[in-house]
Protein backbone atom coordinates (compact mmCIF):
# COMPACT_ATOMS: atom_id res chain seq x y z
CA UNK A 1 0.00 0.00 0.00
CA UNK A 2 0.82 3.10 -1.15
CA UNK A 3 1.84 6.36 1.32
CA UNK A 4 -1.02 8.24 -0.41
CA UNK A 5 -3.25 5.41 0.47
CA UNK A 6 -4.72 5.73 3.98
CA UNK A 7 -5.41 2.26 5.72
CA UNK A 8 -8.97 1.30 5.88
CA UNK A 9 -10.73 2.31 9.07
CA UNK A 10 -11.16 -0.94 11.31
CA UNK A 11 -14.61 -2.02 12.53
CA UNK A 12 -15.88 -0.14 15.77
CA UNK A 13 -16.01 -2.16 18.55
CA UNK A 14 -19.57 -2.71 20.33
CA UNK A 15 -20.00 -2.66 24.18
CA UNK A 16 -20.61 -6.28 24.22
CA UNK A 17 -17.28 -7.47 22.62
CA UNK A 18 -18.33 -8.10 18.87
CA UNK A 19 -17.55 -5.78 16.05
CA UNK A 20 -20.08 -3.37 13.59
CA UNK A 21 -18.72 -5.03 10.55
CA UNK A 22 -22.47 -5.40 9.08
CA UNK A 23 -23.02 -2.47 6.11
CA UNK A 24 -25.99 -1.36 4.44
CA UNK A 25 -25.27 -4.12 1.13
CA UNK A 26 -24.96 -7.24 3.75
CA UNK A 27 -27.54 -6.02 6.45
CA UNK A 28 -30.06 -6.04 2.97
CA UNK A 29 -28.97 -9.30 1.84
CA UNK A 30 -29.50 -10.87 5.76
CA UNK A 31 -33.20 -9.40 5.50
CA UNK A 32 -33.89 -10.73 1.85
CA UNK A 33 -31.60 -13.50 1.95
CA UNK A 34 -33.66 -15.02 4.79
CA UNK A 35 -36.86 -14.35 3.85
CA UNK A 36 -36.37 -15.88 0.28
CA UNK A 37 -35.71 -19.32 1.46
CA UNK A 38 -37.21 -22.74 -0.10
CA UNK A 39 -41.23 -21.50 0.19
CA UNK A 40 -40.81 -19.23 -3.15
CA UNK A 41 -40.79 -22.75 -5.01
CA UNK A 42 -43.32 -24.84 -2.78
CA UNK A 43 -46.30 -22.63 -1.19
CA UNK A 44 -47.85 -21.58 -4.27
CA UNK A 45 -49.30 -25.44 -4.66
CA UNK A 46 -50.77 -24.78 -1.01
CA UNK A 47 -52.13 -21.87 -1.75
CA UNK A 48 -53.95 -22.22 -4.76
CA UNK A 49 -55.83 -25.40 -3.39
CA UNK A 50 -56.92 -23.00 -0.76
CA UNK A 51 -58.21 -20.39 -2.39
CA UNK A 52 -58.45 -21.54 -5.75
CA UNK A 53 -58.29 -18.69 -7.79
CA UNK A 54 -55.02 -16.61 -8.66
CA UNK A 55 -56.34 -13.08 -7.84
CA UNK A 56 -57.01 -14.24 -4.15
CA UNK A 57 -53.54 -15.70 -4.20
CA UNK A 58 -51.84 -12.27 -5.20
CA UNK A 59 -54.11 -10.88 -2.43
CA UNK A 60 -52.50 -13.18 -0.03
CA UNK A 61 -49.14 -12.24 -0.84
CA UNK A 62 -49.44 -8.48 -0.63
CA UNK A 63 -51.87 -8.95 2.67
CA UNK A 64 -48.82 -10.95 4.23
CA UNK A 65 -46.38 -8.53 2.43
CA UNK A 66 -48.32 -5.85 4.21
CA UNK A 67 -48.47 -7.41 8.14
CA UNK A 68 -44.83 -8.08 7.46
CA UNK A 69 -44.07 -4.54 6.92
CA UNK A 70 -45.99 -3.59 9.94
CA UNK A 71 -43.94 -6.13 11.95
CA UNK A 72 -40.37 -4.88 10.51
CA UNK A 73 -40.92 -1.38 10.95
CA UNK A 74 -41.97 -2.19 14.71
CA UNK A 75 -38.61 -4.14 15.01
CA UNK A 76 -37.08 -1.48 13.15
CA UNK A 77 -37.82 1.04 15.90
CA UNK A 78 -36.96 -1.06 18.63
CA UNK A 79 -33.82 -2.15 16.87
CA UNK A 80 -32.74 1.77 16.91
CA UNK A 81 -33.46 2.54 20.29
CA UNK A 82 -31.78 -0.79 21.19
CA UNK A 83 -28.82 -1.85 18.74
CA UNK A 84 -28.08 -4.88 20.54
CA UNK A 85 -27.35 -8.43 19.91
CA UNK A 86 -30.28 -10.54 21.18
CA UNK A 87 -32.67 -8.40 19.56
CA UNK A 88 -36.18 -9.89 20.98
CA UNK A 89 -33.96 -10.83 23.94
CA UNK A 90 -33.65 -7.40 25.07
CA UNK A 91 -37.21 -5.65 23.75
CA UNK A 92 -38.84 -8.02 25.87
CA UNK A 93 -36.41 -7.52 28.40
CA UNK A 94 -36.86 -3.95 28.51
CA UNK A 95 -40.16 -3.49 27.61
CA UNK A 96 -41.89 -6.36 29.33
CA UNK A 97 -39.82 -7.46 31.94
CA UNK A 98 -36.25 -9.72 32.28
CA UNK A 99 -38.48 -12.91 32.85
CA UNK A 100 -40.24 -12.16 29.34
CA UNK A 101 -36.49 -12.16 27.93
CA UNK A 102 -35.52 -14.67 29.58
CA UNK A 103 -38.42 -17.03 28.05
CA UNK A 104 -37.45 -16.15 24.34
CA UNK A 105 -34.14 -17.02 24.98
CA UNK A 106 -34.43 -20.06 26.54
CA UNK A 107 -36.99 -21.02 23.38
CA UNK A 108 -34.60 -19.80 21.09
CA UNK A 109 -31.63 -21.87 22.74
CA UNK A 110 -32.56 -25.09 23.24
CA UNK A 111 -35.42 -25.61 19.84
CA UNK A 112 -36.73 -22.55 18.37
CA UNK A 113 -33.22 -21.77 16.36
CA UNK A 114 -31.34 -25.31 16.49
CA UNK A 115 -34.58 -27.28 14.47
CA UNK A 116 -35.03 -24.16 12.50
CA UNK A 117 -31.20 -24.27 11.27
CA UNK A 118 -31.75 -28.44 11.05
CA UNK A 119 -34.51 -27.78 8.51
CA UNK A 120 -33.07 -25.84 6.71
CA UNK A 121 -29.98 -28.02 6.39
CA UNK A 122 -32.48 -30.78 5.28
CA UNK A 123 -33.71 -28.80 2.35
CA UNK A 124 -30.61 -28.20 1.12
CA UNK A 125 -29.60 -32.12 1.54
CA UNK A 126 -33.21 -32.72 0.00
CA UNK A 127 -31.78 -30.27 -3.31
CA UNK A 128 -28.67 -32.26 -3.08
CA UNK A 129 -30.36 -35.73 -3.44
CA UNK A 130 -32.52 -34.64 -6.33
CA UNK A 131 -28.94 -34.55 -8.11
CA UNK A 132 -27.23 -36.99 -6.51
CA UNK A 133 -30.14 -39.74 -5.98
CA UNK A 134 -26.95 -42.18 -3.97
CA UNK A 135 -27.39 -39.86 -0.81
CA UNK A 136 -30.85 -41.34 -0.01
CA UNK A 137 -29.51 -44.62 0.82
CA UNK A 138 -28.02 -46.05 4.19
CA UNK A 139 -24.51 -45.58 4.86
CA UNK A 140 -24.72 -48.71 6.82
CA UNK A 141 -27.45 -51.63 6.64
CA UNK A 142 -28.52 -52.01 10.40
CA UNK A 143 -28.85 -48.11 10.70
CA UNK A 144 -31.35 -45.42 9.10
CA UNK A 145 -28.23 -42.82 8.49
CA UNK A 146 -27.90 -41.80 5.33
CA UNK A 147 -25.83 -39.32 3.36
CA UNK A 148 -28.48 -37.26 2.86
CA UNK A 149 -28.27 -36.92 6.76
CA UNK A 150 -24.89 -36.19 6.28
CA UNK A 151 -25.12 -33.44 3.55
CA UNK A 152 -27.53 -31.90 6.04
CA UNK A 153 -25.19 -31.55 9.22
CA UNK A 154 -22.02 -30.84 6.85
CA UNK A 155 -23.55 -27.69 5.66
CA UNK A 156 -24.20 -26.45 8.98
CA UNK A 157 -20.93 -27.06 10.12
CA UNK A 158 -19.61 -25.56 7.14
CA UNK A 159 -21.42 -22.29 7.71
CA UNK A 160 -20.58 -22.26 11.16
CA UNK A 161 -17.07 -22.57 10.26
CA UNK A 162 -17.53 -19.75 8.34
CA UNK A 163 -19.14 -17.28 10.84
CA UNK A 164 -16.74 -18.24 13.24
CA UNK A 165 -13.94 -16.50 11.87
CA UNK A 166 -15.63 -13.13 11.58
CA UNK A 167 -18.99 -11.56 11.00
CA UNK A 168 -17.70 -9.81 8.22
CA UNK A 169 -17.12 -13.28 6.65
CA UNK A 170 -20.50 -14.35 7.45
CA UNK A 171 -21.90 -10.91 5.75
CA UNK A 172 -19.90 -11.25 2.37
CA UNK A 173 -21.29 -14.84 2.05
CA UNK A 174 -24.49 -13.38 3.10
CA UNK A 175 -24.14 -10.41 0.06
CA UNK A 176 -23.08 -12.99 -2.52
CA UNK A 177 -25.93 -15.82 -2.20
CA UNK A 178 -27.96 -13.26 -1.61
CA UNK A 179 -27.26 -11.97 -4.89
CA UNK A 180 -26.71 -15.20 -6.55
CA UNK A 181 -30.26 -16.33 -4.98
CA UNK A 182 -32.19 -13.45 -6.37
CA UNK A 183 -30.12 -14.10 -9.82
CA UNK A 184 -31.19 -17.49 -10.44
CA UNK A 185 -35.81 -16.52 -9.26
CA UNK A 186 -35.09 -13.91 -11.65
CA UNK A 187 -33.63 -15.90 -14.91
CA UNK A 188 -36.79 -18.03 -14.06
CA UNK A 189 -39.55 -15.18 -14.12
CA UNK A 190 -37.57 -13.86 -17.03
CA UNK A 191 -37.53 -17.45 -18.74
CA UNK A 192 -41.01 -18.04 -18.73
CA UNK A 193 -42.35 -15.10 -20.09
CA UNK A 194 -40.09 -14.47 -22.30
CA UNK A 195 -39.73 -17.97 -24.07
CA UNK A 196 -42.03 -20.48 -22.01
CA UNK A 197 -44.95 -20.31 -24.32
CA UNK A 198 -47.89 -19.86 -21.74
CA UNK A 199 -50.38 -18.30 -21.84
CA UNK A 200 -52.56 -15.27 -19.53
CA UNK A 201 -55.89 -17.46 -19.73
CA UNK A 202 -54.51 -19.29 -16.91
CA UNK A 203 -55.13 -16.19 -14.57
CA UNK A 204 -58.55 -16.12 -15.33
CA UNK A 205 -58.62 -20.04 -14.65
CA UNK A 206 -59.55 -21.79 -11.36
CA UNK A 207 -60.03 -24.87 -9.30
CA UNK A 208 -63.79 -25.92 -8.58
CA UNK A 209 -65.29 -24.91 -5.23
CA UNK A 210 -65.94 -21.59 -2.74
CA UNK A 211 -63.50 -19.68 -1.38
CA UNK A 212 -64.29 -19.42 2.62
CA UNK A 213 -62.72 -17.20 4.83
CA UNK A 214 -60.97 -20.37 6.45
CA UNK A 215 -59.39 -20.86 2.71
CA UNK A 216 -58.01 -17.77 2.74
CA UNK A 217 -56.82 -17.73 6.27
CA UNK A 218 -54.60 -20.44 4.55
CA UNK A 219 -53.61 -18.92 2.10
CA UNK A 220 -52.54 -16.20 4.23
CA UNK A 221 -50.21 -18.38 6.52
CA UNK A 222 -48.76 -19.52 3.57
CA UNK A 223 -47.85 -16.45 2.65
CA UNK A 224 -46.48 -15.43 6.15
CA UNK A 225 -44.17 -18.40 6.53
CA UNK A 226 -42.74 -17.60 3.21
CA UNK A 227 -42.13 -14.17 4.66
CA UNK A 228 -40.94 -15.15 8.15
CA UNK A 229 -37.62 -14.62 9.22
CA UNK A 230 -37.15 -10.34 8.80
CA UNK A 231 -36.36 -10.14 12.45
CA UNK A 232 -33.22 -12.14 12.18
CA UNK A 233 -31.09 -9.01 11.38
CA UNK A 234 -31.84 -7.35 14.60
CA UNK A 235 -30.64 -10.39 16.69
CA UNK A 236 -27.06 -9.11 15.37
CA UNK A 237 -27.78 -5.10 16.17
CA UNK A 238 -24.34 -4.71 17.67
CA UNK A 239 -22.31 -5.96 14.92
CA UNK A 240 -24.44 -3.18 12.23
CA UNK A 241 -22.90 -0.41 11.25
CA UNK A 242 -25.16 3.35 11.91
CA UNK A 243 -27.56 0.72 13.11
CA UNK A 244 -30.28 4.06 13.23
CA UNK A 245 -29.54 3.98 9.42
CA UNK A 246 -28.81 0.28 8.30
CA UNK A 247 -31.44 -1.16 10.24
CA UNK A 248 -34.51 0.50 8.83
CA UNK A 249 -33.31 0.69 5.43
CA UNK A 250 -32.47 -2.84 5.02
CA UNK A 251 -36.10 -3.94 7.08
CA UNK A 252 -37.72 -1.77 4.17
CA UNK A 253 -35.96 -2.14 1.12
CA UNK A 254 -35.44 -5.74 1.91
CA UNK A 255 -39.45 -6.79 2.44
CA UNK A 256 -40.30 -4.64 -0.92
CA UNK A 257 -37.27 -6.60 -3.11
CA UNK A 258 -39.17 -9.84 -1.77
CA UNK A 259 -42.36 -8.91 -2.55
CA UNK A 260 -41.80 -7.76 -5.97
CA UNK A 261 -39.63 -10.83 -6.53
CA UNK A 262 -42.67 -13.07 -4.78
CA UNK A 263 -44.97 -11.75 -6.98
CA UNK A 264 -43.13 -11.81 -10.40
CA UNK A 265 -42.55 -16.08 -9.46
CA UNK A 266 -46.00 -16.77 -9.08
CA UNK A 267 -46.90 -14.41 -12.14
CA UNK A 268 -44.74 -16.20 -14.04
CA UNK A 269 -46.46 -19.77 -12.59
CA UNK A 270 -49.49 -19.45 -13.41
CA UNK A 271 -48.26 -17.93 -17.11
CA UNK A 272 -47.11 -20.68 -17.55
CA UNK A 273 -49.16 -23.54 -15.82
CA UNK A 274 -52.96 -23.59 -15.37
CA UNK A 275 -54.33 -23.54 -11.61
CA UNK A 276 -55.10 -27.38 -11.73
CA UNK A 277 -50.80 -28.66 -12.67
CA UNK A 278 -49.82 -25.81 -10.06
CA UNK A 279 -52.26 -27.64 -7.32
CA UNK A 280 -50.79 -31.16 -8.30
CA UNK A 281 -47.07 -30.23 -8.19
CA UNK A 282 -45.48 -30.43 -5.18
CA UNK A 283 -42.56 -28.35 -6.30
CA UNK A 284 -43.60 -25.86 -8.62
CA UNK A 285 -40.61 -24.40 -9.48
CA UNK A 286 -39.33 -27.83 -10.83
CA UNK A 287 -42.76 -27.84 -12.49
CA UNK A 288 -41.75 -24.74 -14.16
CA UNK A 289 -38.33 -25.63 -14.71
CA UNK A 290 -39.23 -28.81 -16.65
CA UNK A 291 -41.81 -26.92 -19.22
CA UNK A 292 -38.92 -24.53 -20.31
CA UNK A 293 -35.60 -26.80 -20.06
CA UNK A 294 -36.91 -29.97 -20.30
CA UNK A 295 -35.27 -32.92 -17.94
CA UNK A 296 -32.59 -30.48 -17.22
CA UNK A 297 -34.98 -28.13 -15.49
CA UNK A 298 -34.87 -30.14 -12.09
CA UNK A 299 -31.04 -30.29 -11.99
CA UNK A 300 -31.51 -25.90 -12.44
CA UNK A 301 -34.08 -25.76 -9.78
CA UNK A 302 -32.15 -27.83 -7.46
CA UNK A 303 -29.50 -26.11 -7.58
CA UNK A 304 -31.41 -22.81 -7.15
CA UNK A 305 -32.76 -24.39 -3.67
CA UNK A 306 -29.45 -25.08 -2.72
CA UNK A 307 -28.38 -21.72 -3.02
CA UNK A 308 -31.16 -20.12 -1.15
CA UNK A 309 -31.30 -22.68 1.23
CA UNK A 310 -27.41 -21.70 2.28
CA UNK A 311 -28.22 -18.10 2.01
CA UNK A 312 -30.98 -18.56 4.43
CA UNK A 313 -29.13 -20.99 6.57
CA UNK A 314 -25.63 -18.14 6.84
CA UNK A 315 -28.20 -15.68 8.25
CA UNK A 316 -29.80 -17.64 10.68
CA UNK A 317 -26.75 -19.25 12.02
CA UNK A 318 -24.93 -15.48 12.37
CA UNK A 319 -28.05 -14.34 13.88
CA UNK A 320 -29.40 -17.15 15.87
CA UNK A 321 -26.10 -17.76 17.97
CA UNK A 322 -26.26 -14.31 19.86
CA UNK A 323 -29.56 -14.29 21.88
CA UNK A 324 -28.22 -17.09 24.37
CA UNK A 325 -24.70 -14.47 24.10
CA UNK A 326 -26.63 -11.58 25.07
CA UNK A 327 -28.75 -13.62 27.94
CA UNK A 328 -24.74 -14.89 29.12
CA UNK A 329 -23.76 -11.49 29.30
CA UNK A 330 -26.27 -10.30 31.43
CA UNK A 331 -25.79 -13.30 33.88
CA UNK A 332 -28.77 -14.95 33.53
CA UNK A 333 -27.49 -18.03 31.07
CA UNK A 334 -24.52 -20.68 31.16
CA UNK A 335 -21.57 -18.12 31.36
CA UNK A 336 -19.19 -19.79 28.63
CA UNK A 337 -21.74 -18.70 26.56
CA UNK A 338 -21.01 -15.01 26.71
CA UNK A 339 -17.01 -16.06 25.22
CA UNK A 340 -15.97 -13.58 22.28
CA UNK A 341 -13.24 -14.96 20.33
CA UNK A 342 -9.94 -12.73 21.03
CA UNK A 343 -9.08 -12.30 17.67
CA UNK A 344 -11.98 -12.83 15.31
CA UNK A 345 -14.39 -11.44 17.56
CA UNK A 346 -17.96 -13.81 17.21
CA UNK A 347 -19.18 -15.28 20.10
CA UNK A 348 -17.79 -18.91 19.33
CA UNK A 349 -19.04 -20.92 22.18
CA UNK A 350 -22.13 -19.97 21.31
CA UNK A 351 -22.07 -21.04 17.42
CA UNK A 352 -20.35 -24.07 18.17
CA UNK A 353 -23.08 -24.78 20.94
CA UNK A 354 -26.07 -24.21 18.27
CA UNK A 355 -24.40 -25.94 15.58
CA UNK A 356 -24.56 -28.88 17.82
CA UNK A 357 -27.63 -29.42 18.86
CA UNK A 358 -28.79 -28.85 14.88
CA UNK A 359 -26.72 -31.35 13.52
CA UNK A 360 -28.09 -33.34 16.52
CA UNK A 361 -31.21 -32.93 15.04
CA UNK A 362 -30.28 -33.40 11.41
CA UNK A 363 -28.74 -36.49 11.76
CA UNK A 364 -30.95 -37.66 14.17
CA UNK A 365 -33.79 -36.75 11.84
CA UNK A 366 -35.93 -35.56 14.44
CA UNK A 367 -36.10 -32.22 13.29
CA UNK A 368 -39.37 -31.95 10.78
CA UNK A 369 -41.42 -32.92 14.11
CA UNK A 370 -39.51 -30.41 16.44
CA UNK A 371 -39.37 -27.95 13.62
CA UNK A 372 -43.10 -27.69 14.03
CA UNK A 373 -42.91 -26.65 17.70
CA UNK A 374 -41.37 -23.19 16.43
CA UNK A 375 -44.01 -22.00 14.58
CA UNK A 376 -46.26 -21.41 17.70
CA UNK A 377 -43.24 -20.16 19.62
CA UNK A 378 -42.14 -17.80 17.01
CA UNK A 379 -45.54 -15.69 16.95
CA UNK A 380 -45.83 -15.92 20.18
CA UNK A 381 -42.45 -13.69 20.80
CA UNK A 382 -43.30 -11.74 17.45
CA UNK A 383 -46.27 -10.15 18.92
CA UNK A 384 -44.90 -10.04 22.45
CA UNK A 385 -41.79 -8.10 21.15
CA UNK A 386 -44.03 -5.56 18.99
CA UNK A 387 -46.14 -4.94 21.86
CA UNK A 388 -43.24 -3.79 24.51
CA UNK A 389 -42.56 -0.59 21.57
CA UNK A 390 -46.18 0.53 23.05
CA UNK A 391 -44.35 -0.03 26.21
CA UNK A 392 -41.37 1.97 25.10
CA UNK A 393 -43.37 4.91 23.44
CA UNK A 394 -45.42 5.49 26.80
CA UNK A 395 -42.00 6.21 28.71
CA UNK A 396 -41.34 8.73 26.14
CA UNK A 397 -38.04 6.73 24.94
CA UNK A 398 -37.31 8.50 21.82
CA UNK A 399 -35.68 6.23 19.12
CA UNK A 400 -33.29 7.68 16.20
CA UNK A 401 -36.24 5.90 13.50
CA UNK A 402 -40.36 6.23 14.16
CA UNK A 403 -42.04 3.89 12.38
CA UNK A 404 -44.54 5.73 10.57
CA UNK A 405 -48.63 4.16 11.18
CA UNK A 406 -48.37 4.00 15.15
CA UNK A 407 -49.95 2.95 16.51
CA UNK A 408 -52.23 1.46 14.32
CA UNK A 409 -49.97 -1.16 12.37
CA UNK A 410 -48.39 -2.70 15.06
CA UNK A 411 -51.98 -2.97 16.91
CA UNK A 412 -52.89 -5.09 13.83
CA UNK A 413 -49.66 -6.82 14.06
CA UNK A 414 -50.23 -7.79 17.63
CA UNK A 415 -53.96 -8.83 16.73
CA UNK A 416 -53.09 -10.72 13.76
CA UNK A 417 -49.99 -12.45 15.82
CA UNK A 418 -52.67 -13.46 18.51
CA UNK A 419 -55.02 -14.92 15.85
CA UNK A 420 -52.60 -16.72 14.06
CA UNK A 421 -51.41 -18.14 17.23
CA UNK A 422 -54.61 -19.21 18.19
CA UNK A 423 -55.09 -21.03 14.93
CA UNK A 424 -51.49 -22.39 14.55
CA UNK A 425 -52.38 -24.02 18.29
CA UNK A 426 -55.08 -25.71 17.38
CA UNK A 427 -54.13 -27.22 13.99
CA UNK A 428 -50.99 -28.51 15.47
CA UNK A 429 -52.16 -29.30 19.20
CA UNK A 430 -49.97 -32.01 20.34
CA UNK A 431 -46.62 -30.21 19.28
CA UNK A 432 -47.64 -26.61 20.01
CA UNK A 433 -48.35 -27.65 23.81
CA UNK A 434 -45.20 -29.48 23.73
CA UNK A 435 -43.72 -26.06 22.12
CA UNK A 436 -45.44 -24.35 24.87
CA UNK A 437 -44.55 -26.83 27.61
CA UNK A 438 -40.85 -26.21 27.03
CA UNK A 439 -41.14 -22.41 27.07
CA UNK A 440 -42.76 -22.55 30.60
CA UNK A 441 -39.70 -25.06 31.26
CA UNK A 442 -38.09 -21.75 31.34
CA UNK A 443 -40.06 -20.54 34.64
CA UNK A 444 -37.80 -22.13 36.60
CA UNK A 445 -34.73 -21.99 34.66
CA UNK A 446 -35.49 -18.01 35.15
CA UNK A 447 -35.45 -18.18 39.10
CA UNK A 448 -32.02 -20.45 39.35
CA UNK A 449 -30.46 -18.25 37.03
CA UNK A 450 -31.83 -15.44 38.83
CA UNK A 451 -30.65 -16.47 41.69
CA UNK A 452 -27.40 -17.55 40.65
CA UNK A 453 -26.81 -14.22 39.18
CA UNK A 454 -27.57 -12.19 42.16
CA UNK A 455 -25.04 -15.06 44.42
CA UNK A 456 -22.42 -13.53 41.31
CA UNK A 457 -23.15 -10.19 42.18
CA UNK A 458 -22.86 -10.14 45.87
CA UNK A 459 -19.61 -11.90 45.49
CA UNK A 460 -18.04 -9.69 43.25
CA UNK A 461 -19.39 -6.57 45.57
CA UNK A 462 -17.62 -8.45 48.75
CA UNK A 463 -14.25 -8.49 46.72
Amino acid sequence: MSASQPASKPPALAPDGLVRALGPWESVAMVVGTLIGTGIFFVSSDMIRAVHTVGWILLAWLVGGFLSLAGALAYAELGTLRPMAGGEYVYMRDGLGPQWGFLFGWGMFWIVRPASVATIGAGFALAARSIWPALQRPLLGWSALTGEHLVGAGVIALVTVINYFGVRYGGGVQAVFTGLKLALVAVLTVAAFAWGHGSWVHLRQSLPGPVGAGGFAAALVAALWAYDGWSDLTLAGSEIRDPARSIPRAMIVGIGVVFLFYAGINLAYFYLLPPAAVAASPNVASALAARLMGPGGGAFVAVAIMVSAFATLNSSILSGARVPFAMARDGRFFHRLAHVHPRHRTPDVSLFIQAAFAMGFSLTGTYRALYTLTIFAEWLFYGLAVASLFVFRRRGERSPFRGSGYPLLPAIFVVVAAVLLTVTYFQNLGYSTLGLGIILAGVPGYAYFSRRSQRDDAAGRAT
